[in-house]
């Protein structure tokens, strides 16, 4: 006992079990991590000025003449921390969130690109559109600032004017309930140019939205506005709770993709189809006979004359059958036997996309994570097929006489 309680204590000592600590700024060995993480993100290249150990900064010699030297940033540690609880709470990565938040006078902003591809990703609306209008030209009124003014300990600041064209852009969206797109439109703040002269967005130096890049830069803040109105809780990644990922499965198809179902949803669906599934009927004989195929399966029950007798014909049986799944299928969305009846004879790639188009409507989650695969597999068979056949020509000329 003695010798194999030694060897088990050895053999873990060799390898120890691996580290269960995690991120946790209220816990010693939790911030410890957390610390260990940003000194290790600070020495990057890859991640933003405000999270590198240094930074670059333009000095002026005896000459006059300007030159770059680095100096010490003694916030990339804490810009990291901070970086890295965000991500923790939104569910990220920190490379992402760096990547993508702007340190703003104190705060974590996340860029106009990243809120559109949250609200994209979120299932919540259709993907974001956006619609441009060109008011004419008009002439906008700003403030810019102007020389420090000693008595009153503060910059002057000088009213200017400017003539532009004021293109509005408004981004909209269709809301989603269920997966099916509803005819609800939902449409943020507009933003226009005037708003960008008047903000101190337009006079900025290097400024974006006085060149060419302005359509872009009003999408990307249109973008903005709409997330920080109608989705806040999707931009700080409180779109799910902790029960709504618990029930969470994940359907992974052969090619890779990941389509998510609800535990309770697949179990109700099963439940269902078990109890309308009608039992199997023998036409042939006058007496039901237990089926030889399967010697396992438990035995009939004999049936007395009385329930024979009371019995439905087989004909008016399968009529009654046919009616109420007719029925159902109407109730519960497209029937799943059609849907798949169009993916299995699609005879073209375009054919094939426009019947996977019908998927969506379909109740069952498992029937729809069915056909997803089924719609994959099919499309991967018919591109192979498609790249054989236009290969095997090639091939042919190649050859020698």
């Amino acid at each position: 006992m003695t010798e194999a309680t030694q060897t088990t204590t050895l053999q873990q000592v060799r390898q120890p079990a691996p580290s269960t600590e995690v991120v946790n700024m209220f816990s010693a060995a939790g911030f410890a991590l957390a610390q260990r993480i940003a000194a290790a993100y600070q020495t990057a290249n890859a991640v933003p000025a405000a999270f590198r150990a240094t930074t670059i900064k333009r000095e002026k010699d005896a000459n006059g003449d300007y030159y770059d030297v680095e100096v010490p940033n003694p916030a990339a540690l804490g810009n990291c921390i901070v970086a890295i609880e965000t991500a923790q709470a939104v569910g990220m990565s920190i490379t992402a969130v760096m990547q993508n938040a702007n340190v703003i006078e104190g705060r974590l902003s996340w860029s106009g690109k990243f809120v559109i591809a949250a609200i994209n990703a979120s299932r919540r609306f259709s993907p974001l559109r956006f619609r441009i209008k060109n008011r004419g030209r008009i002439t906008a009124n700003y403030k810019e600032k102007g020389r420090w003014n000693r008595d009153q300990r503060r910059y002057d600041m000088i009213e200017k004017s400017v003539e532009i064209d004021d293109i509005e852009c408004v981004a909209w969206a269709y809301v989603m309930e269920g997966g099916r797109r509803t005819d609800e439109i939902i449409e943020g703040t507009p933003v226009s140019i005037k708003m960008a002269v008047e903000e101190g967005w337009y006079s900025k130096p290097g400024s974006k939205w006085q060149t060419e890049l302005k359509h872009l830069m009003l999408q990307y803040r249109a973008g903005s506005f709409f997330g920080n109105i109608h989705a806040p809780d999707i931009v700080m990644g409180m779109g799910r709770s902790t029960e709504e990922i618990e029930d969470v499965v994940e359907a992974v198809p052969n090619n890779g993709d990941s389509i998510e179902v609800s535990m309770d949803e697949l179990r109700r669906a099963q439940a269902g189809r078990a109890a309308s599934r009608p039992a199997p009927a023998d036409v042939t004989d006058v007496e039901p006979r237990p089926a030889a195929s399967d010697p396992a399966a438990p035995a009939a029950p004999a049936h007395d004359a009385t329930d024979s007798t009371s019995a439905p014909a087989p004909g008016v049986a399968a009529d009654q059958q046919q009616s109420q799944l007719a029925d159902a299928h109407e109730a519960s969305g497209l029937d799943p036997a059609k849907v798949e009846h169009q993916i299995q004879n699609a005879k073209s790639i375009d054919v094939l996309d426009l019947a996977s188009d019908s998927i969506d409507g379909i109740d069952d989650l498992g029937e729809r994570a069915r056909l997803h695969q089924l719609y994959q597999s099919r499309r991967l068979a018919m591109t192979a097929n498609q790249q054989r056949t236009a290969a095997a020509p090639r091939r042919r000329m190649a050859a020698p006489e």
